[in-house]
Formats: C-alpha cells, sequence, structure tokens
C-alpha cells in the first residue's frame, strides 16, 4: 500500500469514527431529552424558559445579548423570554449605568432557588440512575466523557485563536493547499 492510500484508508477510519460518535452522542442526548423530570411539567414555564433560568445560573449577571447568544435565539426572543421571566418575578432587568444602550440581566431570589432545585432533582434522578451501573462501566463512561470534554476544551481554544471568519479546518486547508 502506497503512502497516499495509506492517507486515504486513515482518513476514511477516522470518518466511521466520527459517524459512530456522532451517533452515539445522539443517542446519549435523546435519553437525556426523554428523561425531563415529572416536575418540571408542573411548571408554568415553557422549555425556552428554564433554559434561560439554567444560563443565568450558570452564568450570573449577563447582558441581553450574551444571554441570547448562549441561547441561541435572536435579542428580540431573548428579551420576550426575560420580559416573562421578570413578569414571574424569577429575574430582574436593569440598565447598565456604564452603556445606557445596554440591559443587563439575573435571577431573581425565586429564579434563583427555582432553578437551583431542578437541578438538585434532575442530578439526583441521574445519581440513582448511575448508582446502577457496575464499578468498570462507571470508570468508562467518566473517561469518555472526560475525554470527549477535554478534546471540545482543545477545539474551542483553537476555535477562539483563528482569524476572524476561519475556523481551524479552514485554516488547515488553507495550509494544506499552500504545502501543494
Amino acid at each position: 500500500m502506497t503512502s497516499k492510500q495509506e492517507d486515504m484508508a486513515n482518513q476514511q477510519a477516522s470518518a466511521n469514527s466520527v459517524q459512530r460518535l456522532v451517533v452515539d452522542l445522539e443517542e446519549v442526548l435523546r435519553a437525556l431529552r426523554s428523561r425531563i423530570p415529572e416536575e418540571w411539567f408542573t411548571l408554568e414555564l415553557t422549555m425556552p424558559q428554564v433554559r434561560a433560568l439554567f444560563t443565568l445560573l450558570r452564568n450570573g449577571d449577563s447582558r441581553m445579548g450574551t444571554l441570547a447568544s448562549h441561547l441561541g435565539v435572536s435579542l428580540s426572543s431573548a428579551t420576550g423570554l426575560v420580559d416573562r421571566l421578570v413578569e414571574k418575578r424569577l429575574v430582574e432587568r436593569w440598565v447598565d449605568p456604564e452603556d445606557r444602550r445596554s440591559v443587563l440581566c439575573r435571577l431573581a431570589a425565586d429564579g434563583q432557588e427555582l432553578a437551583e432545585k431542578l437541578l438538585y432533582i434532575r442530578r439526583n434522578w441521574w445519581e440513582d440512575r448511575l448508582r446502577q451501573l457496575t464499578e468498570a462501566e462507571a470508570r468508562q463512561a467518566q473517561e469518555g466523557l472526560r475525554s470527549l470534554l477535554n478534546g471540545l476544551a482543545r477545539l474551542d481554544a483553537e476555535d477562539e485563536s483563528a482569524p476572524m471568519g476561519e475556523s481551524p479546518p479552514q485554516r488547515q486547508a488553507v495550509a494544506e493547499q499552500g504545502a501543494r
């Protein structure tokens, strides 16, 4: 087998591994979504509103644009979400005194309590499920997840160091073309 054939075989094997990983991740995510705790359905909140609460719990005080970005929605959609959460006294919103064009928001005391309660319920459910794994299964799962998280962190760092508008794969393709 020539060097070029070996490279192509390695690329195909790598592509197959990535495809299997994507399928496995989709199955895990489906399992996660299908396991929404019963208590969440008693809330008078939409799932996007719950996601906003969790995002604010994780990130603390946030600009409206930053919250919109984290939620993957438009600024006007994030504003509407926050408006409804303010009405429910779960979120507080104010104009940034240093930049009057910018609006900041954070969890109100009731929102903080609710978000922490929902996370506690979800964590307890997962702990109950995962306790049923054998020690070896739990260790393998943890090692795999840790490896995945480390790889994703590395990719995020590479993305941040890329010139504006250019992703690491684009940089690699440009470098490969320059080498030819």
